[in-house]
């Protein structure tokens, strides 16, 4: 085999799913509901949805609450002022609901 056909064997070629990839904006919106439906889990407010038991793990929930309110900051500059609204009525919604699980923890 030449050298150039080994070249060409070595690189990628993008296949149909790169063409499907969601973009960054989406991705980012996609983590930042992930980690706040943890974080309702965590706070014990929403059954884990595989076991469908309620636990309440704070530090989890304190964790995703953060890295949500990050996502919100990063991407508040581009979005409607619609939807950071929306964005900050989550993370208020969820900071909320925190300090009064916290309040119930023994």
């Amino acid at each position: 085999m030449s050298e150039e056909a080994k070249r060409d064997d070595a690189a990628p070629t993008p296949g149909p799913e790169a063409e499907s990839l969601p973009d960054a904006m989406t991705l980012v919106g996609t983590c930042l509901s992930l980690l706040a439906a943890r974080a309702w889990q965590a706070m014990g407010l929403v059954p884990d949805p595989a076991t469908k038991q309620v636990e309440r793990k704070l530090e989890d929930a304190q964790l995703a609450i953060d890295a949500a309110a990050a996502l919100a900051e990063v991407i508040r500059p581009r979005v409607s002022e619609r939807e950071r609204r929306e964005i900050e009525a989550l993370i208020t919604n969820l900071r909320l609901n925190f300090v009064e699980q916290k309040s119930k923890a023994p």
